[in-house]
């Protein structure tokens, strides 16, 4: 490879080089379908660009250092357009770039509304947005690299905003806290973090698998969320990519959602070994995506879908928590989602792995919340498994079995739903029917370490009272009581037993239900 000297220079396509020094007065310019690696060092005295657009973003890659006094560079990075359902979620992707000269040099772009600026940081203490004015920029503030906004072009425009600042050419790291304070019922455990680098970084194991975003940062996330969520711009909220996705490179500047595992400030990390060339779309797709699930399916209302929940099965993986596989959902609240077969601490998970013996024979807890008088179906989207095996949806309440692979499951709730315990995914190479007198019962008893309190389920399809019983370490009942059969969810205080382990029992006729809890 050779140091190059630039006077004027036009790439679209991949070129490699040692060094580049682009002269005063003279320019370099990446387009769209282009990207540069460079071994050595870059320095710029003129004019250095970097262009995209809504489906290809260019890339450069620095293996030495960069001049900080003579390094910047322009990205010209498309953004998504104001709008109900629109924007866009994006970070810098240079450092040192000050928002004010940002918001003066996209004057003609970037979409406003008198004095606020569509460009708004995501607040998880109060999980609240709020977009900056020209009040909040009186004083000189700069983009934190590595942190995502919410943030939009004009409507009608280019869609082109541009980002100067000296291109990272070492590892970031950015701040994330968990503040889903036991509760509070206002902090989140989500952050809004960005792809620092003006490359492509891999995002999962199935793009890299050890220099990746999740792998390098899984002991930072919260092992029921250890995944990328990526704002959909379509009304349809988050879409959610783990290692069971395809592999999914992150475009330059590309923020999107992680769950903190931490409730104390922690620091994620952008390592230089997750850059890579290889890309095309951003979250927000002009594409589709292949997924490697085994098994999509989608709640409709109508004819429009509402959600999708996810199963995937490889060799390895387990009915319990397989952080990186198994996904919880952004919202807790969606239509639909499911719940771990084992292990099963309340979460509703957008993506369910298992493992391959799993196929035909297991029962997976559905949990559907929808109003009362509220209709909707359920279907197959997607189905990849086994040719022979049988799809059942139960519906204990109901006392019927739905073989989705021949029919949609619809239903008209006379009541609101909302949990677990009346909905079952039966996964079998055998036929049921009405006649085999299936029915699943759910009785799942947890405590999330946030709360002051443990979570039972599945207590409204019990055909009898159930008795509860907690004893400490020695073997000592220090909470007895009867809990009726007539609400799903119940929940039991805490306040007053010591830090420590225990052991709860449930019993409902010849239900018998034995668990370790931990309390904090």
């Amino acid at each position: 490879m050779k140091k190059l000297t630039l006077l004027l220079c036009f790439v679209s396509f991949l070129t490699k080089a040692q060094n580049i020094t682009v002269a005063s007065g003279k320019s370099f310019t990446i387009e769209k379908t282009g990207s540069v690696t460079m071994s050595g060092n870059f320095s710029n005295s003129g004019t250095f660009t970097l262009n995209s657009d809504s489906d290809e973003f260019s890339s450069i890659i620095i293996g030495g250092s960069v001049d900080e006094v003579n390094g910047n560079i322009t990205y010209n990075r498309y953004v998504n357009s104001v709008g109900t359902n629109e924007w866009d979620l994006i970070g810098s992707p240079v450092s040192g770039q000050s928002i004010n000269s940002f918001v003066t040099a996209n004057a003609s772009t970037l979409a406003t509304n008198g004095t606020t600026y569509a460009i708004g940081p995501y607040n998880n203490a109060t999980n609240s947005w709020t977009n900056l004015t020209s009040a909040d920029l009186e004083g000189e503030i700069f983009f934190s690299i590595g942190m995502g906004f919410q943030m939009a072009s004009e409507s009608g425009g280019t869609g082109i905003l541009k980002f100067t600042g000296n291109p990272a050419s070492t590892t970031q790291t950015q701040a994330i806290i968990n503040n889903d304070a036991a509760n509070s019922g206002t902090g989140t455990r989500w952050n809004l973090v960005a792809n620092p680098f003006p490359s492509y970084i891999h995002a999962n194991a199935s793009a890299d698998s050890s220099h990746n975003f999740l792998t390098v940062n899984s002991d930072k996330l919260d092992d029921s969320y250890e995944a990328i969520y990526g704002y959909d711009a379509d009304g349809s909220g988050y879409t959610v990519y783990n290692n069971t996705s395809a592999a999914l490179n992150l475009a330059p500047g590309q923020a999107f959602m992680i769950a903190s595992d931490n409730t104390s400030t922690d620091n994620i990390s952008f390592t230089t070994d997750m850059r890579t060339m290889a890309g095309g779309d951003d979250l927000i797709l002009g594409r589709t995506m292949q997924d490697s699930y085994g098994l999509i399916l989608s709640i409709y209302k109508g004819d429009t879908e509402i959600d999708q929940t996810k199963f995937y099965f490889k060799e390895g993986l387990t009915l319990g928590l397989d952080p990186g596989y198994d996904a919880g959902h952004f919202n807790q609240l969606a239509a639909l989602t499911s719940r771990l077969v084992e292990e099963d601490e309340g979460v509703g998970f957008a993506i369910n792995s298992m493992g391959l013996e799993s196929i035909d024979d297991v029962v997976i807890p559905l949990e559907v919340n929808r109003e009362s008088g509220n209709g909707f179906r359920i279907s197959i989207h997607t189905n990849d498994i086994y040719e022979g095996t049988n799809i059942y949806l139960e519906d204990n309440e109901q006392g019927t079995v739905t073989l989705l692979n021949e029919q949609d499951f619809e239903l008209t709730p006379q009541d609101n739903l909302s949990g677990a315990g009346r909905f079952f995914i039966h996964l079998t190479n055998t036929s049921l029917s009405i006649e085999d007198d299936i029915e699943t019962h759910l009785l799942n008893v947890y405590k999330a370490d946030i709360n002051n309190f443990i979570t039972i389920e599945g207590t409204a399809n019990q055909s009898n009272q159930i008795n509860l019983r907690i004893y400490n370490i020695l073997g000592k009942e220090v909470v007895s009581k009867t809990l009726e059969n007539n609400i799903n969810t119940q929940t039991i205080s805490t306040q007053g037993l010591a830090t420590g382990i225990y052991v709860i029992k449930l019993k409902s006729g010849n239900t018998v239900l034995t668990k370790k809890l931990i309390i904090n």
